[in-house]
């Protein structure tokens, strides 16, 4: 923000109107807000149900605040009549309308795109669902873990022993992101041509185009008849005499430079490593090699060894080492909020540094309700022109 208080973010001026809650939606409507964005998140009586879970402090859970920052809050009833028509009021200046509920519940609302549109034909709407708008699972209900389950890495995950998750909301985060892309394009689409649009977007489709790339490569060649390679862990973690690291090593000189690393120069003689395609078909035992002479040195010995030698190869840190790590401090990745109320407020920066349009992340998320009245004088009414 300048030194008036206005957005100087990419997305400055725009509005968004979010009905959505938990991660896949919100943490979509957080960027856009870190982007400049004025982002009104429409909540029930009872909010956001992330409002909810602890940590909790000062009326504000740590959860909730990690995806609705830099929002504000109107409280809105879209069970009576009369507040779905304020919620039509407000779509009538919004620029862009986000939810995630499952396909038909807008439209029972009243707030399908068709009826947006005919209000707002500018109106860009994005609907995310876990699994279409349509289809065999359309109408199941989908959170992560379910994405996680069909999409059959966790057998990756679990070395083909047994089936582990990634023990984090990976699928509504990819989901966000692919719902910002999809909403700067949209905006790009209606500055050109005038016209708003649908964008439907799923936990499926946006997880499976994240993470199957690579890993569908036996299923690449349909009509080829190429023998399936067998799932090798191209990376391991390597226990060290105090610690862990982990690394990649693909090319010659990275496995030189990781041989002469852990100690092991002699395996540079070893035909079994001589080349990428040999180590990749010698995987474990180079790994048992290397971890063996791992044993012997202190984790800083060989990441000291290994920056030497242009490897690329880390320490496994815990959560608080990473909190504290000098690179993560030197890039701000993490930055605090003072808030009047409620103290210090530990925030992630948003990733991307503009050099003409700076984001701002100095702002917390919003309690509930918080500017309803606000919103409401804010957002009048505006007639627009059909598409």
């Amino acid at each position: 923000m300048d030194k008036d208080g206005k957005s100087t973010g990419p997305l400055a001026g725009y509005r968004v109107l979010e009905f959505a809650n938990m991660i896949s939606g919100p943490f979509c409507g957080q960027m856009l807000a870190d982007l400049g964005a004025d982002v009104v998140k429409v909540e029930s009586p009872e909010g956001d149900g992330f409002r909810a879970l602890r940590p909790e402090h000062g009326g504000l859970g740590a959860h909730f605040a990690h995806f609705n920052r830099g929002k504000r809050s109107v409280k809105l009833d879209l069970k009576s009549e009369k507040h779905v028509t304020v919620a039509l009021d407000l779509v009538r200046k919004a620029d862009v309308v986000i939810d995630n509920f499952r396909p038909g519940v807008m439209k029972r609302l009243g707030l399908d795109y068709e009826a947006l549109r005919q209000l707002n034909p500018g109106v860009i709407h994005l609907s995310i669902t876990g699994f279409g708008e349509d289809g065999p699972y359309a109408q199941r209900p989908a959170f992560d873990q379910v994405i996680q389950a069909m999409t059959g890495f966790m057998w990756t995950q679990g070395e083909g022993r047994e089936p582990q998750p990634i023990r984090n909301p990976v699928v509504d985060k990819v989901t966000s992101l692919t719902g910002c892309n999809a909403v700067v394009a949209a905006l790009l689409h209606r500055e050109r041509t005038g016209c708003g649009q649908h964008i439907s977007v799923s936990l499926l489709d946006a997880y499976a185009a994240f993470l199957m790339a690579g890993l569908t490569v036996n299923e690449t060649f349909v009509d080829a008849g190429i023998p399936p390679l067998p799932p090798r862990a191209a990376y391991r973690v390597v226990a060290t005499r105090d610690g862990h690291v982990i690394g990649n090593i693909h090319s010659n000189a990275q496995f030189a430079g990781c041989a002469r690393a852990f100690g092991r120069p002699e395996l540079l003689d070893d035909p079994r490593f001589k080349d990428p395609r040999s180590r990749q078909g010698n995987l474990a035992a180079m790994w048992t090699e290397l971890a063996d002479a791992a044993r012997h040195h202190t984790t800083d010995e060989i990441l000291q060894a290994a920056v030497a030698e242009g490897v690329p190869l880390a320490a496994v840190k815990t959560l608080d080492e990473f909190l504290h790590d000098p690179q993560v401090a030197h890039n701000e990745v993490f930055v605090d909020y003072h808030d009047a109320k409620l103290g210090r407020i530990r925030q992630l920066n948003f990733p991307a540094r503009f050099s003409k349009s700076p984001v701002n992340v100095n702002a917390r998320a919003p309690m509930l309700g918080e500017h309803t009245d606000e919103v409401l004088a804010d957002w009048g009414r505006e007639d627009n022109v059909p598409c």
